[in-house]
């Protein structure tokens, strides 16, 4: 039964003015009216409004339960059904043919589902202890729309006074008893459906890791017993025996029974296809080898060691049946990377000790690809193309070892008339890595290590060739590490080695001027780095859940602190007052930096991402700046987003006329970053965006006036920049364009710093920024 029916005749015209996007008032001129292909006798749903007065029950949980949703607004706006209104609804061709596809259309407010709703958030309340709740539902009827209200008065919850195991299987109660301290039922939780269904999905994944394969949540039931009390629940949690049907279709219920693993069968190239085309002529030509315990059936070369998959494999013949073994086996063989299947079945043995066999089907990606990239790219302002050759192999060695190899070419036109060299960049390179599934130490190479922590080497080498008008540069670099998983959301990472050999061939003589005698001097010259860095990222997403997450980095490197501990033990030479390795002066320095991020989703389409950096570094020894490749700077795509990369700061610092290729850097950078992401149709997302932060200077004979930091005043030289943003996301990457504003500039003078009745907006005061991927 519907509530209570209001109908009102005052109209309410709310108006709403978004800049960002111009078209969107376009949309709203030619579609002055949500309701124009409403019919006459029905209503568009405006909205669904919850009043409940509660702090346990919140009403983004009650909203899953409305049956009915409104058109989908984007910062107030239902874009969407604007965008469908526009078609022709005569035309299923054409422009109205888009139009239709890509806009919404109108939810038309449906008594029946305003009913369903009511009862379905009833059941909800029930479910969660609220037993007698009242859902009151009131519809205010309004110019051809339909606002739904749904008031609820919560009763009061009804609360388990009690708890107690009733086990009638005696094969189970040792378990039971044992591992009742787990329980997640206690005296004092409100009684809870969702409570009482996780505590017998537990019971299961107990009982199933100690044998009892055939062992289900189905064998779990509660009495609830309110006699004795009002709203107090005395609860007994019941344990049943299994039941089995005999002949002439009687059931008897007997105990039930642990499961042990006799045998082992892998397919290490299985194909399904064929299996369902004629599975008996598969089996024929497959041929069976035993290795380690394991039956390996296969017909030709799987290329992948059978002591890989062994290793992968945490199920062993002789071993009670145990959930958990099976699941991290399923996680350990899709870690390795080159299976796109995986399916772990068991079968009873025939034979009369409760044994089962255990049958693994894998089926292989393919193992080489090519890939050739190219793509536009606008940095700046300055217009520009880069090309990418990649070739990948998933099992180069025949263990599951990822290769890598790729070949880099870029340039960019540079917006500079007082370069007399070609006003361009170029970037040349060439990179490969390798991927090995385990540790290369002899200390941790062990079987237990490796199923523990799921651990990889990983060897790396590039070299990289960069042209510019100010300066050429080249990089060397060969690095060797390890990763291993903490547990599922940590991860470790571990460089002990990493050797980079930069120099700088050439110089402009207008960029050497501008760097001679200050602190920059030495970022600019040859340096020899040999470093050691530990990371640990911490992320918890759930990809198959749409709920916030947080992730979080860690990064501390060390570099040339072993070179200077040898130097000094046998009293090297210096050259100039430091100490060299073939013949390049080597870096000495420490630096640190976290990375926080905070991921907020309101809906499917709506979300919030807060992030926050902070970063410094500081040379010392043989050093007296960092390498300007480990400095922090400002601007660009993916920081503070209303300047040019690398064009802010440090501090108040301001370039004023000095001409060149804006490439300014500090030893520290505080960042923050706000941006709401929104759908608006299709593939085309929206955003807006607000940065703040800066760099500066930690080396007191940094002569750049105010780029030094210094706690009293490091505020003021913060930068903001805010902006709107499109992205393109097409499922394999994402394409996306922000345009930003210098909202509060700290070069300018103490009381020009802020846009609003200082500057016009205009090219520059503006940035765009055109790029791959998310900015965080």
């Amino acid at each position: 039964m519907l509530g209570k029916i209001q109908l009102s005749h005052k109209i309410i015209k709310k108006t709403k003015i978004h800049y960002f996007l111009a078209f969107l008032i376009g949309c709203t001129l030619f579609s002055c009216s949500t309701t124009k292909n409403i019919p006459e006798d029905k209503y568009l749903l405006k909205e669904n409004k919850i009043k409940i007065d509660s702090k346990e029950i919140s009403k983004k949980e009650i909203r899953k339960y409305i049956k009915q949703k409104s058109n989908r607004k984007t910062l107030g706006i239902k874009l969407p059904l604007y965008i469908y209104n526009l078609a022709n609804p005569m035309k299923e061709k054409g422009i109205s043919k888009w139009l239709k596809k890509n806009g919404e259309k109108p939810a038309i407010w449906d008594r029946y589902l305003t009913k369903e709703s009511r009862t379905q958030i009833e059941y909800f309340l029930e479910n969660e202890g609220y037993y007698g709740s009242k859902v009151e539902d009131t519809v205010i009827l309004e110019d051809q729309k339909a606002t739904v209200k749904y008031k609820i008065e919560l009763n009061k919850p009804y609360v388990i006074d009690s708890v107690n195991f009733v086990v009638e299987d005696s094969v189970l109660q040792p378990y039971i008893y044992q591992d009742s301290s787990n329980t997640l039922i206690h005296s004092g939780d409100i009684f809870s459906v969702d409570l009482l269904q996780d505590e017998r999905e537990r019971i299961e994944k107990s009982l199933k890791d100690k044998g009892f394969y055939r062992f289900s949540k189905d064998f779990v039931s509660y009495i609830a017993d309110t006699s004795q009390n009002k709203n107090l629940v005395d609860l007994k949690i019941v344990i049943n025996k299994n039941v089995v049907r005999e002949e002439g279709a009687e059931t008897k219920r007997v105990s039930h029974k642990k499961y042990n693993i006799r045998n082992i069968y892998v397919y290490p190239n299985y194909d399904p296809k064929t299996v369902l085309a004629d599975n008996e002529q598969y089996q024929k030509q497959l041929d069976t080898t035993f290795f380690n315990q394991i039956y390996f059936i296969y017909e030709n070369d799987p290329g992948i060691k059978k002591e890989v998959i062994r290793q992968a494999n945490y199920i062993m013949p002789g071993q009670l049946y145990n959930q958990d073994d099976v699941n991290s086996t399923y996680n350990h063989l899709n870690s390795l990377r080159i299976f796109k299947f995986i399916n772990i079945n068991f079968q009873e043995a025939d034979s009369k000790d409760n044994e089962l066999n255990c049958y693994i089907y894998l089926k292989k990606y393919k193992f080489q690809s090519y890939t050739i990239e190219l793509e536009g790219t606008n940095s700046s302002g300055n217009i520009g193309g880069a090309g990418n050759l990649l070739y990948r192999h998933k099992s180069f060695l025949g263990g599951a070892e990822h290769f890598q190899a790729k070949l880099t070419g870029a340039f960019e036109i540079l917006d500079q008339e007082e370069f007399t060299r070609l006003n361009s960049t170029r970037k040349l390179g060439v990179e490969v890595g390798l991927d090995v599934p385990k540790f290369m130490a002899p200390f941790l190479e062990s079987e237990r290590f490796v199923k523990k922590y799921t651990p990889k080497t990983s060897i790396s080498g590039l070299y990289n060739y960069q042209q510019r008008p100010d300066y050429t540069r080249t990089i060397t670099n060969l690095s060797f590490g390890y990763k291993w998983q903490g547990n599922r959301f940590l991860t470790h990472f571990v460089n002990p080695l990493e050797l980079n050999i930069l120099q700088l061939p050439f110089l402009s003589d207008v960029f050497k001027e501008s760097i001679n005698n200050t602190y920059l001097e030495n970022s600019y010259k040859d340096h020899f780095l040999s470093v050691t860095s530990y990371s640990l990222v911490y992320n918890n997403q759930d990809v198959k859940k749409i709920k916030d997450f947080q992730f979080f980095r860690f990064n501390a490197e060390f570099a040339g602190n072993l070179l200077t501990g040898y130097n000094e033990i046998v009293e090297a030479e210096t050259v100039n007052g430091n100490y060299q390795l073939f013949g390049i002066r080597y870096a000495q320095y420490f630096k640190i930096d976290f990375d926080m991020r905070y991921y907020q989703m309101l809906n499917p389409n709506n979300r919030f991402v807060y992030r926050f950096f902070i970063g410094g570094g500081l040379p010392y020894g043989n050093s007296e700046a960092l390498p300007f490749v480990k400095q922090y700077f400002a601007g660009g795509a993916n920081s503070i987003r209303a300047w040019n990369v690398r064009s802010l700061g440090p501090g108040s610092y301001d370039m004023g006329d000095i001409q060149g290729y804006p490439n300014q850097t500090a030893d520290l950078k505080i960042e923050t970053n706000w941006e709401y992401r929104f759908k608006l149709l299709g593939m085309l997302e929206g955003a807006i965006f607000t940065d703040v932060g800066n760099i500066w200077a930690l080396n007191e004979n940094d002569n750049r006036e105010g780029a030094i930091f210094q706690f009293g005043k490091f505020l003021d030289d913060m930068a903001i920049g805010t902006g709107i943003g499109l992205r393109f996301d097409l499922s394999f990457s994402v394409i996306r364009l922000d345009l930003g504003l210098k909202f509060r500039d700290p070069a300018k003078e103490q009381d020009k710093r802020w846009l609003i009745g200082n500057r016009p907006v205009n090219h520059n005061t503006l940035t765009w920024n055109i790029a791959i991927g998310y900015p965080f």
